[in-house]
């Protein structure tokens, strides 16, 4: 979908520009400007993050993944302020998605255009879509057009975080072994027997015993964990060298615990476990959670089971424990071999996602060093 609304402004001075760097919105900058400008005397189209225009920005736009953490799925507004003493006509175009959550026009529209909330400044506002399935990073490109030959201007739109392992898909819809009804076992492939191809993906997982088996399952988009016989298993993310290069990481998957059609429920206890460097704010490098059990009453239990189910921890490198190029994120599923009952944990959308300073502040509304920051 392309948005396009029109608006006419008349000529008039404006103030040169004072390159600052901003918390909220944060951009990436580029030039600084030019102090020398006069736009009283030619056209010119421009953007801030504030109607003030402290600065004009030329870098990338930060979208926040969701509004709050108490509103991850409801859309939400950001504005830009645009100013121009020229006609001109506002478009979104995004980036085709890898994730198939929502086609990539529909994430980001042009709600509407105030103008002159400041002399020659107009207010773009946006509605955006929360990002709040994987976090994965999503890109498109506003575009401010106008009639005047070689004045036109786009602001580079990112939603999300990158991910480590480019070829990595965390969503796991390569995975299509048996049925997606989390109580049928029929078909699931233990993580040996997969193709090369998704072999190739970098997951593996820790056989119970030397030279033996790995009770960790492909099912058709997703993984399963442990079996009915009293074996847990692991799963260990794909290595990334690049991690050793940064200060901070996140973690996140959807996981359940297996309850069966009579009401009997496994065990629902996750180890999440940093390996090869790193840890976690309290400096500890693993935690312990309990993922709660589907409903198998649930109608469309393959979408429902996985209702409530998000996980998501920060990792730190840390000077007396930093990033390697090993570091690796371990999610384990009850003990190798458990003395009675069961731990099956079904996984999805498993990503390790790179981190940046003003992330923690549309995630938590804190920078880094206001949270509980790594002890040394």
């Amino acid at each position: 979908m392309r948005t396009t609304l029109s608006l006419k402004i008349p000529k008039r001075s404006v103030t040169p520009l004072i390159a600052v760097l901003l918390l909220t919105g944060t951009v990436s900058l580029g030039t600084a400007c030019d102090d020398d400008k006069d736009y009283s005397r030619r056209e010119h189209i421009e953007w801030s993050n504030s109607p003030e225009f402290e600065e004009a920005l030329t870098g990338t736009l930060h979208i926040p993944v969701r509004a709050s953490k108490e509103q991850d799925a409801t859309p939400f507004k950001r504005s830009i302020y645009i100013r121009s003493n020229v006609a001109y006509q506002v478009g979104f175009e995004g980036e085709k998605e890898e994730s198939g959550e929502l086609p990539a026009e529909e994430w980001l529209n042009v709600d509407e255009i105030k103008r002159g909330v400041r002399p020659g400044i107009d207010e773009l506002v946006l509605l955006i879509t929360p990002h709040t399935e994987s976090y994965v990073e999503r890109k498109g490109c506003i575009s401010l057009h106008t009639d005047v030959e070689f004045l036109n201007e786009f602001i580079a739109v990112v939603q999300g975080f990158p991910k480590y392992t480019k070829d990595y898909e965390g969503n796991f819809d390569w995975l299509k072994y048996g049925s997606a009804e989390p109580l049928e076992t029929r078909g699931e492939t233990p993580i040996d027997s997969w193709t090369a191809d998704q072999k190739k993906m970098g997951l593996e997982s820790t056989p119970a015993q030397e030279g033996g088996t790995a009770y960790c399952y492909g099912k058709n988009g997703y993984v399963k964990l442990g079996d009915d016989a009293g074996h847990g298993a692991n799963l260990l993310t794909p290595y990334d060298p690049g991690i050793r290069n940064d200060t901070a990481a996140m973690v996140r998957f959807n996981a359940i615990a297996y309850a069966a059609a009579d009401g009997t429920k496994d065990n629902d206890e996750l180890t999440v476990r940093i390996t090869g460097g790193g840890q976690f704010a309290d400096g500890t490098t693993e935690k312990t959670v309990r993922v709660g059990h589907l409903d198998p009453t649930a109608a469309e239990l393959p979408t429902a089971m996985w209702k409530n189910s998000q996980q998501e921890f920060i990792i730190f490198s840390h000077p007396k424990n930093p990033f390697t190029s090993n570091t690796r994120m371990e999610l384990m599923a009850g003990k190798y071999e458990m003395e009675s009952g069961n731990t099956r944990i079904f996984i999805d959308n498993l990503y390790v996602l790179r981190l940046k300073w003003y992330d923690f502040e549309d995630l938590f509304g804190k920078l880094p060093w206001e949270q509980n920051a790594p002890r040394h």
